[in-house]
């Protein structure tokens, strides 16, 4: 946890994006964790196939989740 990663934004949801970091890992960055400032739709900020830099947050191995953050990727960003 805390580790920063390179990741590609996969898919976006309503509430927020997936984004994988390695083959056939991906997490979810929530919309509140995607900038800065509140953002109504991850359209706003970032687009399928964007690179950016996430921090994991969360790892939960039972049910295989993985949770990540844009905002504490990199301080950057939005």
């Amino acid at each position: 946890m805390g580790q920063k990663l390179p990741g590609q934004v996969t898919k976006l949801i309503p509430f927020g994006v997936f984004v994988q970091v390695a083959d056939g890992i991906e997490g979810l960055v929530h919309l509140r964790e995607l900038a800065w400032t509140p953002v109504k739709t991850p359209s706003d900020v970032v687009q399928v196939g964007d690179k950016i830099t996430v921090a994991v947050t969360e790892i939960d191995r039972e049910r295989r989740r993985l949770a990540l953050s844009r905002r504490q990727g990199s301080s950057a960003d939005v």
